[in-house]
């Protein structure tokens, strides 16, 4: 009988035998029999729930993965820009109220020649040229007396340029010098190139202002006194020639002969200023002009102006001239002759640069806005305008960030925000830092802002409306919250319902075992059926009670192995025990072979005995009468292995997988029936061990499944030699 084979599990003191019990049991009767099956009914129910529970809690674990994955994603889309520029070489200096410096960074190469000391670093004379050293001694006096910001470009001893910046920072004085390199490094040497013509061209007036004022003198005192002026000109770079009342060439230098290739004693002779642009145009050195005499007269009609007069010549050579007429009022001229190619074409490729910028920035969808090292803006995107609806004709006019701050506070008005905007943008620092942020608007959008600081002193600006991705993230952390909370009230109902359930069970399968003893007296062969159902039905429920409540110690995590030294031999006797009787129902004959080498390894009895057992009772269920079941126990590197092998219907090569899942149960044309958690706790527990489980089977020849259990505990299934396919079971069923 099969309730032979549970009778160990049934307490002693549930079965108190005395004769009044006895008489007793002999009163039973066919009412009684009902009553038991109509509890037993009420309890198959509760228990039918319970498994719809967890088929339940299978998919909302399945649907809370999904909401992980898809909450990591959104996660990493929020990560704008994750890049910290290096800090810029630079030398920054403090000065107190009490006029003590101190030099918080000074990382310049040592080319540039820039003082690491803070007393020499304000020996402007010892590392500057004259012109920047009294330049920036002044704006140093005046950042000092009336707190006059400043911003300078300045020449080093060693011939390099370097950006002089001074500010006013509380009660203290901040110096910053920093490098200047790629196209600012080319507007440096530009910008110093234009100050030492405009130089020139003040020299140059005022040496003809002198000269004017000396019109009493003599004569040939004036000529000496002109041509020894002139002589000094002569090595000017910029070309220069000026022209009498009477529009005939007095004076020029070296340059102006070798920009227009004239015949230097043809310039001797002093021609007019209209001969010379003739015989220009006549050797294709000007520009062409289809109304070439109405520019000629315009040109010239402006000597006795006392006007000055500028034009581009652009010319054939495709050089291009920044022409200066200056007109005195007795009729004389000066012409100044600059060649400004390469400025323009710096600008060109400038302004290509930047509309290439611009154009990029527009293919983003994250609001960009660039600030210049002066805190005004540089550059913007449309989707920065949309997000805080502006109009282009505001940002165009390169607004400063105070502006821009003004009015973007229309739409959130935060002060600490801002600051820190602010400060990123415009604060003189040791060490410019990153910095992200996000904001909840009034309007309902969420915001996410990053400051980043540029090599060049500026700042980029970046914002992001993420209102989707966070009501999104919001949505699934809620529903994570609620489906934790659904899977603890999941563990503590099977938890109460399963150890409640287990009591009157015990106590009914008591009941109907004495019902079956002939010493309670005899039974019609109803009665004995009714008793021998009540047996089956009670045994195999509480067989799926303590797979539930294995089941749900393993999912709460609180499985406990009480791992000893255990005989391989004794494990492979017990699970026998276990299923004799079902063997001997079912026909089935077990075969057991146990190699040599296997004697004991550390594990939990128990457990290992539950894992047979469940193994042997799913062969003999898929086994027909007569049929084998094979067990076998070997060693495989540091791993025992035990294998249960049957010959019968087999599982499809399409089944395979699901096998180990909860609550999978197919017959597949056999007599086997379960609730589908027996070869789900086996591969929960093998894994307990730090094993794994393997399956070969194919439809109509049997079946051989083989779980792996490490020898001592810290063995990896790796150290065995793969021969079989693995499959792992998902944990939520």
């Amino acid at each position: 009988m099969l309730s032979r084979v549970f009778a160990y599990s049934i307490p002693s003191y549930l079965l108190p035998i005395d004769a009044a019990m006895a008489a007793e049991a002999a009163s039973f009767d066919a009412q009684a029999l009902l009553t038991l099956g109509i509890n037993l009914g009420v309890i198959a129910f509760a228990i039918g729930t319970a498994i719809v529970c967890l088929r339940a809690t299978k998919r909302a674990r399945k649907q809370e993965a999904n909401a992980a994955s898809e909450a990591e994603r959104y996660a990493l889309s929020e990560s704008t820009l994750e890049t910290v520029l290096a800090a810029e070489p630079q030398a920054l200096l403090t000065l107190s109220e009490t006029g003590e410096p101190e030099l918080l960074v000074s990382n310049l190469p040592a080319s540039f020649g820039v003082p690491r000391e803070p007393e020499r670093l304000l020996n402007f004379a010892g590392w500057l040229d004259a012109a920047s050293s009294a330049e920036l001694e002044s704006a140093m006096q005046a950042l000092s007396e009336r707190g006059e910001a400043f911003n300078l470009m300045l020449h080093t001893r060693r011939d390099k340029y370097v950006e002089v910046d001074g500010r006013t920072a509380g009660r203290s004085l901040v110096l910053k010098v920093r490098n200047i390199a790629g196209q600012r490094l080319e507007l440096a040497e530009l910008s110093v190139r234009h100050k030492a013509l405009e130089e020139q061209v003040a020299s140059l007036r005022a040496l003809l202002d002198a000269e004017a004022t000396k019109g009493e003198r003599s004569l040939a005192e004036s000529k000496a006194s002109m041509e020894t002026h002139f002589r000094s000109f002569d090595r000017l770079a910029t070309a220069f020639a000026v022209f009498d009342a009477g529009q005939r060439l007095a004076h020029y230098n070296q340059a102006y002969v070798d920009l227009w290739q004239l015949d230097a004693e043809w310039l001797a002779t002093h021609p007019r200023d209209g001969e010379i642009l003739d015989r220009l145009r006549q050797a294709r050195r000007l520009e062409e002009r289809a109304d070439y005499q109405d520019w000629k007269r315009n040109w010239l009609s402006a000597a006795g102006t006392d006007k000055q007069v500028e034009d581009r010549w652009h010319l054939p050579d495709g050089r291009t001239l920044h022409v200066i007429a200056d007109a005195d009022g007795e009729g004389g001229v000066t012409y100044l002759y600059g060649n400004v190619t390469e400025q323009i074409a710096l600008e060109s490729r400038y302004n290509a640069l930047i509309q290439v910028q611009r154009e990029t920035l527009d293919t983003l969808r994250d609001g960009v806005a660039v600030f210049a090292p002066d805190g005004r803006l540089r550059l913007y995107n449309q989707a920065f305008a949309d997000i805080w609806r502006l109009s282009s004709s505001q940002l165009d006019e390169q607004p400063h960030v105070d502006d821009v701050i003004e009015w973007c506070r229309t739409l959130y008005d935060a002060s600490e925000e801002w600051e820190r905007t602010k400060a990123a943008v415009t604060a003189i620092v040791a060490e410019r830092r990153p910095y992200e942020s996000q904001f909840d608007r009034p309007d309902g959008s969420v915001i996410a802002c990053a400051a980043l600081p540029l090599p060049d002193g500026g700042t980029l600006l970046t914002y992001s409306d993420v209102s989707d991705t966070k009501r999104v993230e919001r949505a699934l952390i809620e529903k994570n919250e609620a489906l934790e909370a659904a899977d603890r009230l999941k563990s503590e109902f099977v938890s109460h319902v399963s150890y409640e359930l287990r009591t009157p069970l015990n106590s009914m399968l008591g009941f109907a075992q004495m019902l079956a003893e002939p010493a309670f007296g005899p039974l019609g062969d109803r009665q004995r059926e009714y008793v021998d159902d009540i047996l089956s039905s009670g045994t195999t429920l509480r067989a799926i009670v303590d797979d539930i409540l294995d089941l749900a110690t393993i999912d709460a995590g609180t499985l406990e192995l009480k791992l000893t030294p255990v005989n391989v031999r004794d494990l492979i006797e017990a699970a026998r025990q276990g299923v004799e009787e079902r063997l001997k129902q079912d026909d089935v004959r077990l075969e057991i072979e146990v190699a040599p080498s296997v004697d004991e390894f550390v594990a939990d009895a128990s457990r290992v005995t539950q894992i047979l057992y469940n193994l042997l009772s799913n062969a003999i269920g898929f086994s027909t009468a007569g049929e084998v079941v094979k067990l076998a126990c070997a060693r495989e590197g540091a791993m025992i292995a035990f294998t249960v092998e049957d010959q019968g219907v087999g599982i499809p090569e399409d089944y395979q997988h699901a096998v180990f899942d909860r609550f999978e149960s197919r017959a597949h044309g056999s007599r086997h029936r379960g609730a589908g958690l027996g070869l789900s706790i086996v591969k929960s527990l093998a894994e307990a061990h730090g094993g794994t489980v393997r399956l070969v089977s194919a439809a109509g020849k049997g079946t051989q499944v083989r779980v792996l259990l490490p020898v001592k505990q810290g063995a990896t299934p790796e150290e065995a030699e793969p021969d079989l396919p693995r499959y792992r079971v998902n944990r939520a069923g």
